[in-house]
C-alpha cells in the first residue's frame, strides 16, 4: 500500500476568485469539524477499557490523525492567514 496520491491535472475552468475562496473555505471548515469529530473519538477511546497498551496506541493514532488534519488546515490556510472575507 502506496501513502502517495497521484493528482490528476486540473483543467483550467473560469473560476471565479469568489467562488475559489468559498470552496477554499468550504474545506477548511470541513477540515476543522473533522478535527473535532477525531478529538471526540480520543475521548472515548480513552474512556475505554480494556488493555492499556491497545487503549494508548489507539488514542496516539487518533492524536496523530487530528494533528496531521490540522497541518492541512494550516497549509490550506497559509498558516492561518488567509481569511475568505
Amino acid at each position: 500500500m502506496s501513502n502517495v496520491i497521484p493528482l490528476a491535472p486540473r483543467l483550467k475552468q473560469a473560476k471565479s476568485a469568489a467562488s475559489e475562496a468559498e470552496e477554499r473555505a468550504a474545506l477548511a471548515a470541513d477540515l476543522i469539524d473533522l478535527i473535532e469529530r477525531v478529538r471526540e473519538a480520543t475521548e472515548h477511546v480513552a474512556a475505554m477499557s480494556g488493555p492499556s497498551l491497545q487503549i494508548q496506541q489507539t488514542a496516539q493514532h487518533l492524536l496523530d490523525a487530528g494533528t496531521a488534519l490540522e497541518r492541512a488546515v494550516e497549509s490550506l490556510t497559509e498558516n492561518g492567514e488567509w481569511v475568505p472575507f
